[in-house]
Order: C-alpha cells, then structure tokens, then sequence
C-alpha cells in the first residue's frame, strides 16, 4: 500500500492497488516516511476503513485534534481488552473510547473530578465488563503515571459494555438507571447490607435487565398465572410491599403497567433477597 497523506508519526492515510483509502495507525508507521512512500504494512496495528467522504473527514479531523500518544494508549487498552476478555468489539469503540480517554487525561490535569451516578450498578450489572474499564484506567496509570479514579473505570466499562453490544449510550445509560433505582427499591426492604456478589442478587439484577427492555420496547407479558400472583403475594407480605413500591416507580416514571405475572417474579426474587439478607423489623 501506498502513503496517501502522513498524519502523525502513528498514522497514515493509505491506498490500496484498487484505490481504495484507508486509515493505518501504528507506533512510529510514519516515522520518517512521506506521500508515495511504500508503507510498512509489518507496523500497521489497526486498520479503518474509510467508505464516505464525510467519516473521512470526520476521522482525520478526529485524529488531529488527539494527540497521537492517546490514540496509541486507547489503542492498548482496547486490544488489552480484547486479549483479556476474548471478545471483539465494534471499530467505533476506537472513537468513543479514545474521545473519553482525552477527556479524562484533561480533566486529571486540571483537577477536575467527575462523578458517575451509574458506578454501582455498572460494577454489579457487568463485573466483567468493569475489570476492563479498571485495565484501561491501570494502562493509563503506567503509560502517563495519571491515576484516574473508579468513575472513570465505569465510564471507560460504559464504552466497553457498547461497542459489544451494538447498543447506543443512552438506552445503556436509560437501562442502568432503570435497574439502579430499582435495586436501591429493594435494598430499602432489607436489614442488612446486600452481597452484590450473591447469586440471588446478580439473578435480581439480570431480571432487572430484562425487565426494563420490555418497558423500552413497549412489549407487556400475558398475565397467565392469577392464582400464582395471590399465592405469592399471600405468602410473602413483606415483598408485596417492596414490589408494590416497585410498581409504582415504573408507573411514575415509564407509564408502563406492570401485570400480575412481572409482579409475581419480582415478589419471587426479592422474598429470596429479603430471607438472604434479613428483613426490616416492623
């Protein structure tokens, strides 16, 4: 491949024999090298496949306005991420991720402090998601000698939890909230303090998760178990209360009417949190 225009030191933009252009980014690609030059496809790292005039732009304006170390660091905790977790992730996380982590490195140096109201339950709803976001702030501690703090891992998981799934921020973000207001709902119902560890809790948690994608997308489940719902909730008075109040807070802020066979299951985890961890006393 041919170097149609040097970026940086780590970054080209290169041609194929078709014609074809492309992003080529590695450590020291372009040391040296000009327009026309062969490139050195053996230091090539990562490749971006530019297929509009306007991502084209978008990314190299991108790449100017990062400096090239961060782009490298990005780039190390994302195949640190990849290696460690053995999974692929969608391109854009080179954007998103590299974009927070400039982000990050400035607010570090002027002392700015950021919180992330969503640490909690990112750590819970995704513990091994969040091991990468703690890799990526460690990565950057050796690289830079800056120590980021544990938000900071859960913005970088946040990023991580995306470009695995597909899914935009803000649905993540609509999800994370809706299971964090929730589980706080229940952890008001218990006397002790919850192991965020147990296995009632990350079941919870993940029907939770569930749950709230059916509110998002609008979809209602049948009630077929009436006599089911008046066991249980004959059975377990104290997670009928703690439901009841679960109800609510989905009618009030989702307008979504939570039917009897949700509100059985819920009265079914939260009964098991409750005799786990202890109950109030009246």
């Amino acid at each position: 491949m041919k170097i149609v225009k040097v970026l940086n030191n780590n970054a080209v933009v290169c041609a194929k024999d078709t014609g074809e252009e492309l992003i080529a980014m590695g450590r020291g690609l372009a040391f040296g090298q000009k327009a026309g030059s062969e490139l050195d496809e053996a230091k090539i790292e990562k490749l971006f496949v530019l297929q509009s005039e306007e991502k084209r732009n978008m990314f190299l304006q991108f790449i100017n306005e990062i400096p090239s170390e961060e782009f490298l660091i990005a780039q190390k905790i994302i195949l640190g991420a990849q290696e460690f977790s053995k999974k692929l992730f969608d391109d854009s996380i080179y954007i998103t991720l590299t974009d927070h982590l400039h982000g990050a490195i400035e607010r570090a140096k002027s002392n700015v402090s950021v919180t992330n109201p969503l640490t909690s339950a990112i750590k819970s709803f995704y513990p091994k998601e969040f091991e990468l976001g703690l890799l990526a702030v460690n990565i950057i501690k050796e690289e830079l000698g800056i120590a980021l703090p544990v938000d900071e891992a859960a913005f970088f998981t946040m990023h991580f939890v995306t470009a695995e799934l597909g899914e935009s921020t803000p649905k993540f973000n609509t999800v994370l909230t809706f299971v964090q207001d929730i589980g706080d709902i229940a952890r008001q119902s218990l006397e002790s303090e919850v192991d965020e560890t147990s296995t009632s809790w990350q079941r919870f948690l993940t029907h939770l998760s569930f749950f709230a994608q059916r509110i998002m997308t609008g979809k209602q489940q049948s009630d077929k178990e009436a006599l089911l719902y008046d066991s249980v909730s004959a059975s377990y008075p104290k997670a009928f209360e703690c439901v009841e109040k679960i109800v609510k807070y989905v009618k009030d802020n989702y307008s979504y009417e939570v039917g009897l066979d949700e509100k059985t299951y819920l009265m079914i985890h939260v009964n098991r949190l409750q005799l786990e961890f202890g109950i109030k006393a009246e």
